[in-house]
């Protein structure tokens, strides 16, 4: 009979509709079906989570910041870390896992330094690249002398493995799942972008290479689901350029993201940096295929070059534009690189990826 673990998820919030937020949310529920018992502590106010969580996942609204918000000075930081390790002792004891996972680096750092590694499994769960750990002097300390304690550092690509293995030689690999969606006809004229609009995602970059493609390929449109801190900066680029029938920006609802996939011909992704991003699993899902960026890490992970989809230099809108643009001239090739896409997402099946996980309980 298959051990069941008690498992407490750390994590900020779930209310957003990110990668992480999506991740947690369907691996908690993973676990949950596969008979364990799964706490959910979300370090924020009470939210509801924007994506749907089982119904048998226990959730635990916890304010704690760990000193990490931008609030008050050095001093008053450090007093609140401190003050918060302590208030997170006191839950997990409450709470008695076998296993505890952080979702976060910092999160991760304060199981240590809580000292609740001695009463369970302790494992770091990296969504962010490794030279983040590296912007604040102050953390980078913390980290170097907490995380060698960590029972595991899970990583979602070798790149990230390869760095995070100088601070912790029990690193591994486990990718984010993603289950099998009904799938695209590749029939409409229509490109798709899920992301938030900020730099990092690129709304600068897909602004420029959506003004190229369209101009080219009056008869098609590109939809962008997301919001962000660049919103009214692209909608008046859209105002500007008199694109409002051909770029589209919609809010992310989750009842209908997947009818997005299933609606779309093509994907395409303008992220400065990722380190394993959700939308592109998703997109290949639905049997599209994706073009992107080639970023340090991420992409290149999930899209093989001129298979399942196409990888330009990174930051090169002439390069991402004229990628675009080849498959929506050759229809032979889009729904060749679709079909390779839908084979791709067996390697990241739920299944495998618990396997995985199981390894390390």
């Amino acid at each position: 009979m298959a051990t069941s673990n008690h498992i407490v998820i750390l994590c900020s919030r779930l209310d957003l509709p990110g990668g992480i937020e999506r991740a947690v949310v369907n691996t908690a529920n993973l676990f949950c079906e596969k008979g364990h018992s799964v706490s959910l502590v979300i370090l924020d106010e009470a939210r509801n989570s924007f994506y749907p969580v089982h119904p048998s996942v226990e959730i635990i609204h916890h304010s704690l910041s760990f000193g990490i918000t931008p609030e008050g000075n050095v001093i008053s930081r450090k007093i609140k870390l401190l003050t918060d390790v302590l208030k997170l002792r006191r839950l997990l004891k409450q709470l008695h896992p076998d296993i505890v996972i952080a979702s976060e680096y910092p999160f991760a750092a304060a199981i240590i330094l809580s000292g609740s590694h001695k009463i369970a499994k302790a494992i770091s769960w990296e969504h962010h690249h490794f030279y983040e750990l590296k912007r604040n002097r102050f953390w980078h300390k913390i980290f170097k002398l907490t995380y060698p304690w960590l029972e595991a550092v899970v990583c979602l690509n070798n790149d990230e493995k390869r760095l995070f293995e100088t601070i912790n030689p029990k690193t591994t690999v486990i990718p984010n799942f993603i289950k099998a969606a009904a799938r695209s006809e590749l029939a409409n004229k229509t490109i798709l972008t899920v992301g938030r609009l900020t730099a990092v995602k690129g709304a600068d970059l897909l602004l420029q290479t959506a003004k190229l493609v369209l101009q080219q390929h009056p008869g098609w449109k590109w939809k962008l689901i997301g919001d962000g801190d660049l919103k009214e900066e692209v909608l008046h680029f859209i105002e500007k350029e008199n694109m409002q029938k051909q770029l589209i920006i919609q809010p992310p609802l989750h009842h209908n993201i997947i009818m997005e996939y299933q609606n779309a011909s093509l994907y395409v992704m303008t992220s400065r940096n990722e380190c394993f991003p959700m939308t592109l699993l998703e997109a290949q899902s639905a049997g599209l295929p994706c073009i992107s960026f080639d970023c340090d890490s991420g992409p290149r992970h999930i899209i093989k070059n001129e298979e399942n989809g196409i990888l330009v230099e990174k930051e090169n809108t002439l390069q991402l534009a004229a990628a675009v643009s080849s498959l929506i001239m050759d229809e032979a090739k889009r729904k060749k690189m679709g079909e390779l896409a839908l084979n791709n997402i067996q390697e990241f099946s739920p299944g495998k990826i618990y396997q995985l996980w199981k390894e390390l309980f």
